[in-house]
């Protein structure tokens, strides 16, 4: 694993989830508290910056009105559309104020579905700068980062998934993600690990 062709993508990471006072902080709150991970994920990001990775943001946002969900959305989409979350321009819709980033970081914008890589340039971002490994963080865990996650694993990367740098609505829902569904599509590691990995690659 090259740091140099190594992207650390940090799924979903907006103020609404994130930060105190954003419209669905409360649904994940427990979960980011108990699982440290917001800490988590800027020390991840702090060390392989530091390594020479790329780090890639993907916030999600949507119009004012929702238009990209359709007319009748359901699922997630409609508890996202009932809590006014995640609109274009306002604060809650931008790069949470806790995660780290830097001017050498890259936001991509776009995001409007499940998947980081649908609606937006992220394929363009990661081939334009030779990127061969993926290390997914951020949220949901079972629904935005499982579904980046098997689309970045069709796509021939060697995906990293970051068991303590994911939040979800439940311990039920985190536990059957990680457990079950995550290491058919990719390597499930800690922050911690994933570190180390890189050290060794490093090194050699």
């Amino acid at each position: 694993m090259d740091p140099n062709k190594t992207a650390v993508i940090v799924v979903d990471n907006d103020n609404d989830f994130l930060t105190e006072g954003g419209k669905l902080h409360g649904a994940v709150k427990s979960l980011l508290e108990s699982n440290n991970v917001v800490a988590n994920i800027n020390d991840l990001i702090a060390k392989a910056r530091d390594k020479g990775s790329v780090i890639v943001h993907v916030p999600i946002a949507f119009s004012l009105d929702y238009r990209e969900m359709g007319k009748e959305p359901y699922g997630i989409f409609k508890a996202v559309k009932d809590a006014g979350a995640f609109q274009k321009g306002s604060w809650g819709a931008g790069v949470a104020d806790v995660i780290d980033t830097q001017d050498s970081d890259i936001v991509v914008e776009g995001k409007s579905t499940t998947c980081a890589f649908a609606t937006t340039d992220l394929k363009k971002v990661l081939d334009e700068h030779g990127i061969t490994t993926v290390a997914l963080c951020g949220l949901l865990t079972n629904i935005c980062i499982e579904t980046t996650m098997r689309t970045a694993y069709d796509a021939g990367h060697l995906v990293y998934t970051l068991t303590d740098c994911c939040a979800t609505l439940s311990e039920e829902q985190q536990r059957a993600a990680i457990e079950h569904d995550w290491p058919m599509f990719s390597k499930p590691v800690n922050h911690n690990q994933f570190i180390e990995a890189l050290d060794k690659t490093s090194a050699a």
